[in-house]
Parts: C-alpha cells; structure tokens; sequence
C-alpha cells in the first residue's frame, strides 16, 4: 500500500479533489508533503506531541545560527516521518537579505529519492 497524506494548497489550507472531497496525495508526493509540514512546525505548536518541531523562536528567528545546525534540525524532523529512511539538508543563508532557503533530500522506504524546497 502507498503512503497517503491530506493534500494542502499553496496556502497550506486543506484543498478538494474534483468530486468535492478532503484531497489525499500518494506516494512520493505525499512523503514531499509530510516533510515540508514537520519542518515548519515550531517547537510545542502541535498540542499533542510538543516534542514534535524546530526550535524556530528559542535558536533561530532573530538569533545567530548556523546553516549547518538548520540542517541537522530539518533531517532530524524529516527522519520523523515514518517511511523516511534518510534526510540530508542544506541550508543557504544570505547575510545581506537575511533570507534563508533550505533543500532537504528524502529517501523513503520504496528507495524513492524526494527533494523538498523550503
């Protein structure tokens, strides 16, 4: 049986499927979803497990952090979801903009490799 997850739009609202129901993602496409839902997740926001999360207020926003440490959080909450079997992620910082974009690469348990952009 594929992996399955709840399918959100660019808004990361819940969307429907052409006959009016909860959208469902499968797969690859699914796995690419969990990812990019567990790696924005703050530390304690999901009321039932507040282990769940990166610690985005206590060591990143508004603090010095290291591209490297970034990318050991991302792999270690992508590694949380079940069929993930390996995570690496690198991080690019720009200083000047202050922006910072992420690429975490994903191999499920079917040996699918899955890249996400954060």
């Amino acid at each position: 049986m594929s992996y399955t997850t709840l399918a959100a739009g660019s808004d990361w609202d819940l969307t429907v499927d052409s006959t009016g129901n909860i959208a469902i993602l499968e797969g690859p496409a699914a796995v690419a979803m969990d990812v990019a839902c567990a790696c924005q997740v703050f530390l304690g926001e999901c009321y039932y497990n507040n282990t769940l999360g990166i610690p985005w207020q206590e060591n990143i926003l508004g603090k010095q952090f290291s591209g490297s440490y970034l990318a050991q959080k991302l792999e270690a909450e992508a590694m949380k979801i079940s069929v993930v079997t390996d995570a690496i992620a690198v991080v690019t910082i720009d200083r000047t903009t202050r922006k910072v974009t992420a690429t975490i690469r994903v191999t499920d348990d079917e040996d699918n490799t899955i890249e996400v952009t954060l």
